[in-house]
């Protein structure tokens, strides 16, 4: 679904916290979280996306010129045929052209443009690399021309603003149907939406009853809102819970006035305003105030779903940890980073790992607290991986993603000796503990069952074993004591849970028969794969489907059990 924000990107210099030097042109998705310090210019770009929706009518000189230079605001256009006809002239020729115009003319559509625009919101064309070269050598006055002509990419547009320091308040009776960024107006709204026959009091009574019980679902159960005078003339908004009675909105805590502000923004404004939801922008800033996490991640889910529902763009500034950690499983949103160098702000898209090592060195998070994925998943080795991470995917239908919800680390055969989970007493300094790491940890371990091989080719007998060995069962032991997640293979290895019709596909052989306790590497039918457990696996990766999981040893269960206990890492039961 298209949004507001959709294919627009914008910059500026001399503007707030924004220095002389334009940040690079910085494009929206529909959700974009803003992550930086208090102080870093999260709000300057905020006040940015404003000045744009308002086409410049909310600039001032007092605020928004950085040394009292006027700011000059960018914006990337695509030049379309309409605009360019007015300018261009299909039945002109000659004058400042020396040929047919719109032959000249006509050369420039779909040609992308950035106009700049200064404190009298006139646009011109700015002369920048991202600009169409051409541009330039339009004669000026033309030049000046198409640039107006060009339609209003924010005409219509509303930018809907929450402040981070905000309150309810009772209030007097004014006609004055508006929401300030901190809350003021809050009260006035709700009762003119109760109490006034030109608006529909369903939208307080039911509506927004409805959304407040849906993010305090499980921990209030909210059965009325009311809006109550006393006798000074000053009214208040009551909420009313079963058994409790009616409770003043401005006696409550801070995290329930402040969810309220921001449902009473997204639901009741659009409606006074009459504007439409594909030309809303709602802008929260520092959502997570006096709010505990899981109360911010519902209020963030809400938020998203109703975007997702109405169509509008979401932006979010905030330098919680818990909204970085949300934004990075969602494939609607992206952060951008704004950041202070103590002269001017700028501000980027944070891709990868390098813009996450950013963000994290300049809130001082260490890399414990956020964008490392919720659990840690031990396995012997890279084939391990592969195979593993192959069934998640198709066991979960793609939702439990390596690097988000959990990651994978090796422990290499024989040093698991020296891993503990809880450490006996005075052994702790010599083993490494999986759960300082990640204090949700899953183990998958070989059970190195097998039945046994006479002695032949000069090489000794094996006797059979089926038991773990002491490191393994100590192990098992201890993280199961932690509440942690162990696997043990049903059979000798992880290659062992490869049916045979599927290593049949891998082999390009018929049939393929390996028992659940011999080596599969060693088998006759992988004799092209000369030994590399990889390239194997890699071939089985490629070719394995969700039917492939079931009725073969206990492969379905432990791995359906490993996919609960990850959706319990990142709080998806």
């Amino acid at each position: 679904m298209k949004h507001p924000l959709d294919a627009v990107s914008i910059s500026a210099k001399n503007f707030k916290s924004f220095g002389n030097d334009m940040f690079p042109m910085l494009s929206f998705q529909p959700i974009n979280i803003l992550i930086g310090r208090n102080n870093s210019g999260k709000s300057s770009l905020i006040d940015l996306v404003d000045l744009f929706a308002s086409g410049g009518q909310t600039y001032d000189a007092t605020k928004h010129n950085v040394g009292g230079r006027p700011f000059t605001a960018y914006q990337s256009h695509v030049i379309d045929e309409p605009s360019l006809r007015k300018v261009f002239r299909e039945d002109t020729s000659g004058g400042q052209l020396n040929s047919n115009h719109w032959d000249y003319g006509k050369q420039f559509i779909g040609a992308n443009a950035i106009i700049e625009l200064g404190s009298n919101w006139s646009p011109q064309f700015a002369d920048l690399p991202a600009s169409h070269r051409g541009l330039l050598s339009i004669p000026s006055e033309m030049r000046s021309s198409l640039a107006r002509s060009l339609p209003r990419v924010f005409e219509n547009k509303r930018l809907l603003r929450v402040a981070a320091e905000r309150d309810v308040q009772p209030e007097p009776r004014e006609n004055n149907r508006e929401i300030t960024p901190k809350g003021r107006g809050v009260t006035n709204l709700v009762r003119a939406f109760i109490n006034s026959d030109d608006l529909p009091r369903a939208e307080v009574e039911v509506g927004l009853l409805s959304d407040l019980n849906e993010i305090y679902m499980g921990d209030s159960q909210f059965t009325a809102i009311v809006c109550r005078e006393n006798q000074n003339g000053i009214w208040e908004i009551f909420l009313r819970e079963e058994n409790k009675g009616d409770i003043r909105l401005s006696e409550s805590g801070s995290s329930l006035k402040s969810i309220f502000i921001v449902l009473c923004t997204l639901r009741l404004l659009p409606k006074i305003q009459e504007v439409s939801w594909n030309n809303i922008i709602l802008s929260v800033e520092e959502p997570e105030n006096n709010l505990h996490p899981a109360l911010l991640r519902r209020l963030l889910n809400f938020l998203a779903e109703r975007r997702a529902e109405r169509g509008f763009s979401l932006i979010i500034a905030t330098h919680s940890p818990v909204g970085i950690d949300w934004s990075t499983k969602r494939t609607d949103s992206q952060i951008i980073h704004v950041k202070h160098d103590g002269v001017s702000a700028s501000a980027h898209v944070a891709i990868g790992y390098n813009g996450s090592r950013d963000i994290l060195d300049d809130l001082d998070i260490r890399a414990s607290d956020i964008l490392q994925a919720n659990g840690v998943i031990w396995v012997e080795g890279p084939s391990d991986r592969i195979y593993l991470n192959k069934w998640i995917e198709l066991s979960s239908d793609n939702t439990l993603k390596e690097g988000v919800h959990y990651s994978i680390m090796f422990y290499g055969g024989k040093l698991l000796s020296h891993l503990h989970a809880m450490a006996p007493p005075g052994e702790a300094s010599k083993l490494i503990s999986l759960l300082s790491l990640n204090r949700n940890a899953a183990l998958l371990m070989d059970s190195d069952r097998h039945l046994g091989k006479p002695a032949r080719d000069g090489k000794p007998a094996r006797k059979p074993r089926m038991n773990l060995n002491g490191t393994k069962t100590r192990l098992k032991d201890e993280l199961s004591t932690m509440g942690g997640y162990v696997w043990v293979t049903e059979g000798r290895e992880v290659e062992n849970y490869i049916s045979n019709s599927l290593m049949a596909r891998a082999t390009g052989i018929g049939a393929v028969d390996v028992g659940p306790y011999e080596t599969v590497i060693e088998s006759p039918a992988l004799n092209a794969f000369n030994g590399d457990k990889i390239a194997f696996a890699h071939r089985v990766a490629e070719l394995a489907k969700k039917e492939d999981l079931s009725g073969h040893l206990d492969l379905a269960t432990m791995l359906a059990g490993l996919c609960d206990e990850i959706n319990g890492w990142n709080g998806s039961q």
